[in-house]
């Protein structure tokens, strides 16, 4: 299943490209040994011609708004790419996983939220985070546990391993990696005052 955000970035880089390629065609084609060869229909760049020539650039600079616009636009381009890029660059994670039934989609933060409440109710631990990664067909597990006092780890490692067992059941036929990091709460002692 495609996501939505998927689709639209799909979309807004094939835009952006052909847009680009046209644009690039069109100015290589403004050399005449090139521009000879064309057929009549083709829009003809003259080899001189400039965007905008320097008595425009000289009666926008009279208009004091001109350049405060043009460089707030760019600024404001520019940021909201390197936003998308950065959104891109969270490791190519996606929030849902297809799963081998039919329209089958399993949520990725979803299960983490599951895994979460069990590993909470497991007697002895004190508290838990978990965090799950679909990528490339595999599910990424990381696990925080945070053990209570006095609790032997040996029993919460094994009904850990049982939830895990669990999630790889769920996540079928994607291969499930798990990280599980176990850290125990230090006694307090009480403080005299």
């Amino acid at each position: 299943m495609e996501q939505p955000s998927g689709t639209v970035n799909r979309a807004v880089l094939a835009v952006a490209g052909l847009a680009l390629l046209a644009a690039g065609v069109w100015s290589a084609t403004a050399g005449p040994s090139v521009a000879d060869r064309l057929p009549g229909w083709w829009p003809k760049a003259d080899a001189d011609a400039v965007w905008v020539s320097a008595s425009q650039v000289a009666g926008l600079r009279d208009h004091t708004w001109w350049i405060p616009v043009v460089v707030a636009a760019t600024v404001l381009a520019a940021l909201l790419c390197l936003l998308w890029a950065a959104s891109r660059l969270r490791g190519g994670t996606s929030p849902r996983l297809t799963l081998t039934s039919r329209g089958a989609v399993l949520r990725t933060r979803a299960l983490a939220d599951m895994l979460t409440r069990r590993t909470s109710a497991v007697p002895g631990v004190a508290h838990s985070r978990v965090a799950v990664r679909a990528r490339r067909g595999r599910l990424y597990v990381r696990a925080h546990v945070r053990l209570a006092p006095d609790t032997a780890p040996n029993g919460v490692l094994l009904t850990l391993a049982a939830l895990v067992e669990e999630a790889r059941a769920a996540a079928a036929p994607c291969r499930v990696l798990t990280h599980v990091r176990i850290s125990s709460r230090s006694h307090r002692t009480a403080h005299v005052r």
